[in-house]
């Protein structure tokens, strides 16, 4: 269905604010999705505070330029979305996560983070980056592995002395 001016002049500011508000900015590329697919990931992204936003690549590509973003734009080939969000890594995270589950019916083609553009080997490395959660308990236990590991040698000799 073809688009009066108006709403396309919509479809740009609307694409342009949520990419300009964006800290991580997923291009997607959904040819073989069903809805059904489409709709429990766009559920699950909702409850996770990720956007995900469909538009013609035209429409993307104007939306993309008003925003000035340095760097190469990725190759915007086939059917193309894009998935957004406040976290660095949430948006790449979690589509890489679809498309594993998906297999082949989505992919990550490239990105925008923290202004510039990303290739998409760049944006899969950055999805597989643990949680914030996980890097936290990573950092406890490595801070904690020396004050361990001279606990466990006192109680050695302790043990040895008695």
């Amino acid at each position: 269905m073809a688009l009066n001016k108006e709403a396309k002049v919509k479809i740009v500011n609307s694409l342009s604010e949520k990419i300009g508000g964006a800290v991580s900015t997923v291009f997607v590329k959904f040819g073989k999705l069903t809805v059904a697919d489409a709709n429990a990931m766009r559920k699950e992204l909702r409850g996770k505070e990720v956007g995900y936003f469909v538009s013609k690549k035209t429409l993307l590509k104007r939306a993309l330029t008003e925003n000035k973003i340095s760097g190469e734009m990725p190759i915007l080939d086939g059917q193309v979305s894009i998935a957004y969000g406040a976290d660095m890594i949430a948006p790449a995270k979690l589509i890489a996560e679809f498309a594993r589950r998906l297999k082949d019916k989505l992919s990550i083609i490239g990105g925008i983070l923290s202004g510039k553009y990303v290739s998409a080997s760049e944006m899969v490395a950055l999805s597989m980056i643990p949680s914030r959660e996980v890097l936290l308990g990573q950092l406890l236990n490595v801070l904690n592995a020396p004050v361990q590991g001279f606990v466990m040698s006192l109680d050695q000799i302790s043990k040895k002395r008695s």
